[in-house]
């Protein structure tokens, strides 16, 4: 858990037509997980994140309603941001305009640098940078027409809610949001704040897999294109794994070298990787649906219920029934 005296940095971009909406909810709703989790109304003495919102220029960016905008930052200050949010933009085109081209390549600067990029309906510029080729992403349907046109390497979903490609993440729509908020509270302040910003801000729970697809992007920070198809395995594949010899050959590489490069990309070994996988995926089961411990169990690939209990007893220090009792739907309506 990173420490909760240093505020995440993070910027929210101002392209023109921007949708204030957009910007303003997810900030406020980041303003507002800070207060939540000290019990104080004092905004800033208890910021989770230090959010600034950033413009080409020093002048009012104008709204898709015509309210102006003060940014408090511009691309020449320099600064690095650990997060970066790309907003909605009314009417986007699918090329890149003359102001925009210094935002593309900042955003290209910030992620080669390692920040989060976060797009909130706002995949239209973040396909301008060319870090969506390749990758599947969402946003509305009305985007549809121009990624087809403009974007065909890109892989575009509007039907996902929540698309997780390494360091990119791609939200379509109003309601991921918050969910999307409750990510970034819990990658870095742990999921005991996420937890209370979810109880105090939705009603509605993210589907478990989305939920896990977003966890997983952890793992993902490499560009290994071999490794992230044998995470992907994985992950869809957790109730029964294929061999090594099979996955290793499904990327045309011998067992010896993808064991090699999957510890070296991910940080742990394949066995581990799947282990992590399994509680990550069984947590995230008891949290959101009313299956049985032994479907559980089984959807996960646990060789029994007794089994899911002793891997979740040590890692979690509760048994399985315990923490849905804490955490499961049922709180969660509460």
């Amino acid at each position: 858990m990173k420490n909760m005296g240093v505020p995440v940095s993070l910027a929210i971009l101002l392209p023109e037509r921007v949708w204030a909406g957009s910007v303003f909810l997810v900030q406020e709703l980041l303003l507002i997980a800070g207060t939540l989790l000290s019990q104080q109304t004092d905004i800033a003495a208890s910021a989770l994140f230090d959010i600034r919102l950033l413009a080409e220029r020093g002048a009012p960016v104008h709204s898709l309603g015509g309210l102006a905008i003060h940014p408090g930052r511009t691309l020449d200050t320099g600064d690095d941001y650990q997060v970066v949010i790309v907003p909605a933009q009314f009417a986007p085109t699918g090329t890149i305009a003359e102001e925009e081209r210094r935002m593309v390549a900042w955003l290209l600067e910030q992620h080669g640098k390692g920040a989060l990029i976060v797009s909130l309906n706002g995949a239209v510029l973040l396909a301008k940078t060319g870090l969506l080729d390749g990758k599947q992403a969402t946003g509305p349907v009305s985007d549809q027409a121009i990624f087809a046109r403009h974007f065909p390497l890109v892989r575009f979903t509007p039907s996902r809610r929540i698309v997780v490609d390494e360091r990119i993440i791609c939200a379509g729509g109003i309601i991921p949001t918050v969910e999307i908020c409750a990510y970034l509270i819990e990658r870095f302040f742990g999921q005991h704040a996420s937890q209370k910003f979810i109880r105090h801000t939705s009603t509605e729970a993210l589907p478990w897999h989305e939920k896990f697809g977003v966890w997983s992007s952890q793992f993902k920070q490499h560009r290994d294109v071999p490794v992230l198809a044998i995470q992907q395995t994985i992950e869809s594949s957790l109730a029964q794994l294929p061999s090594l010899s099979t996955m290793a050959a499904a990327v045309h590489l011998s067992p010896r070298t993808l064991s090699r490069r999957f510890q070296a990309a991910v940080g742990v070994n394949l066995r581990r990787y799947a282990a992590e996988c399994r509680l990550e995926m069984a947590r995230l089961m008891l949290r959101v649906t009313s299956d049985s411990i032994a479907r559980i169990a089984d959807e996960c690939g646990y060789g029994s219920a007794s089994a899911l209990v002793q891997a979740f007893g040590a890692r979690h220090g509760v048994s399985p029934a315990r923490y849905r009792l804490e955490v499961g739907p049922s709180r969660a309506r509460h």
